[in-house]
């Protein structure tokens, strides 16, 4: 009886490559492969995120359905591959695949979320902190009568954890942390040190890519070659439809989704740990991109921090986010490695778009290190030319000429090497797009760096309170008090006080506040109030209005230089 060969990597490489170009064997070349063992633990996960890439970017409603049937019984040969009493489950380890474990090191708020989710499947893996960091930290959070114990209990961690946290290690070292009377922010710092990794069994249902989705339209086909290129500015121009309609599970079901999906490639980002809303908005072509907002207490004093993970046809397409500031936001983007070759260019444009338009940003920011800058795999990956094409430009006119040049060659000449120096040196610097008109680009002034406008708080305090923190703030707020139509900050929300407290400082180093129309100091009151609603979508467009502040920002920190 024939017997089918088992799939290879080479064979799965093959069909993503097909699929990637439209090739007219695609769909026969994935259906060759269809039903057939798998031997391999690399061929198998190649195999599960083509799966997935298919699913994304289905040539037909045939396909997808196909594909669906086949992503559960490669899940159900990781799980027996896992059973077997001598399987090492080493290979599909952070596969993503239901059925195969996760090992990280996450934040104490994930963990909490991992343990309440699936628990007796999340348990400690290892503290990585070196020995004598353990041992203080250790000592901080158990009786007096303990403290001279850690030095006696074993000379490496796993010991010295075994002897202080018993057999539910993970579970004890979390209430150790809660019951130690310091602050929550404290309690993540403590943990944070640590370096604690976790594991979550391959016995956690749904702690997968396999089974992550987020909610869709009727299925979208891509039946007719992929968009490669686009024209940014047009699509950036095209107005948005309303975010899409969410029930309160679904909003929940889109955080675990998200909090999961990077959890099974040992990555987290604080928007979706930390999210205090989450919105759906619908792309068209099958792309929907969720955006999360961090909760109040968790929000960055200057910028907004709005992460995003994108979904096409409700499976997993790319995630990231946006620090969003008058003049200029930066922002980062990772496409799952399971959808890279699919039509990038076209949902970045997209993703651009919904940034713009929601919290009214014309200039994007691309960091060095995204672009390959102490970044292997971001030089290796060409970054810095998918950012070119898409009209990301060098601001030093130097490396402008030099990239310019370099471009011409890439594309009139098949197969150029950038030569390497050359090109660490352009990625050393970021990229930017703007996407003001030219006249606007002119008279607009420079845009304030957050990152300066923090120090200069911090020489504030050193130099007009000689370090007194608490001074510093109490004094501030008197003055806010006494200069700003506050009214009864009792009235305010929680959050509103603290987004009070927040910007006291910053306000406090504006010298000529008392000198401000009524207006301006009304209008100031609602900024800062917004900085503490549920996202800070009209935080960004009253910030950007209020050029007065902005102004006096700048100036402080540019007597500091």
């Amino acid at each position: 009886m024939f017997k089918p060969a088992p799939i290879r990597q080479r064979d799965v490489e093959a069909v993503r490559r097909a699929l990637s170009k439209g090739a007219a064997n695609a769909t026969e070349l994935l259906q060759s492969l269809v039903g057939r063992p798998v031997r391999s633990a690399a061929a198998l996960h190649e195999w599960h995120d083509a799966l997935l890439f298919v699913l994304a970017h289905p040539p037909s409603e045939s396909m997808a359905t196909v594909a669906q049937h086949e992503l559960h019984r490669v899940a159900q040969i990781a799980r027996d591959v896992a059973a077997e009493p001598d399987a090492s489950e080493l290979a599909l380890i952070n596969s993503g695949i239901e059925g195969t474990p996760i090992e990280g090191v996450f934040s104490l708020t994930l963990v909490r979320w991992l343990s309440d989710r699936w628990p007796g499947a999340v348990q400690l893996a290892a503290i990585d902190a070196p020995i004598e960091e353990v041992r203080e930290l250790l000592r901080g959070l158990l009786l007096p009568i303990e403290w001279e114990s850690v030095d006696l209990l074993g000379d490496d961690n796993d010991e010295l954890c075994r002897a202080v946290l018993g057999e539910a290690s993970l579970a004890t070292l979390v209430r150790l942390l809660e019951q130690a009377p310091v602050s929550e922010h404290v309690r993540t710092l403590w943990f944070a040190r640590l370096q604690v990794r976790v594991s979550v069994s391959g016995a956690a249902t749904g702690c997968s890519t396999t089974q992550a989705r987020a909610p869709r339209d009727a299925l979208f086909v891509l039946d007719t070659p992929f968009v490669r290129a686009v024209d940014v500015r047009a699509v950036v121009a095209q107005p948005l439809n309303a975010p899409v309609s969410l029930r309160p599970r679904e909003r929940s079901a889109l955080i675990s989704t998200a909090r999961t999906v990077l959890a099974t490639l040992e990555r987290e980002t604080d928007p979706v740990t930390y999210t205090g809303h989450v919105s759906l908005h619908d792309m068209g072509r099958g792309l929907r991109i969720a955006l999360y907002s961090l909760a109040p207490p968790q929000r960055l004093p200057f910028d907004s921090y709005v992460g995003f993970m994108a979904f096409r046809n409700g499976v997993p397409l790319a995630y990231g986010g946006t620090w969003i500031f008058p003049g200029r936001s930066k922002i980062g983007i990772n496409v799952f490695k399971a959808q890279r070759g699919g039509e990038s260019t076209w949902f970045f444009a997209q993703l651009l778009r919904l940034y713009a338009q929601t919290f009214a940003v014309s200039r994007f920011e691309v960091e060095n290190y995204q672009l390959g800058y102490g970044n292997a795999d971001g030089l290796r990956s060409g970054a810095y030319w998918f950012y070119y094409r898409l009209g990301f430009r060098p601001v030093a006119p130097s490396l402008q000429i030099i990239a310019e040049r370099e471009f011409r060659k890439l594309s009139s000449e098949s197969g150029y090497p950038v030569p390497l120096p050359l090109l660490r040196s352009l990625v050393a610097e970021g990229l930017e797009l703007d996407l003001r008109v030219p006249e606007s680009a002119v008279i607009t002034p420079e845009p304030l760096d957050t990152a300066a406008l923090t120090l200069a708080v911090q020489t504030y305090i050193v130099q007009q309170y000689d370090g007194d923190r608490r001074t510093a703030l109490q004094r501030a707020l008197t003055r806010l008090r006494a200069t700003l139509p506050l009214g009864d900050t009792r009235t305010w929300s929680a959050d509103e006080r603290t987004a009070l407290e927040m910007w006291a400082l910053p306000i406090d180093m504006i010298r000529d506040l008392e000198q401000w129309t009524t207006s301006e100091r009304q209008a100031l009151v609602r900024v800062v109030r917004s900085k503490g609603a549920t996202t800070e979508t009209q935080h960004q467009r009253l910030l950007a209005a209020h050029t007065r502040v902005l102004d006096a920002w700048r100036r402080y920190c540019d007597d500091l230089r």
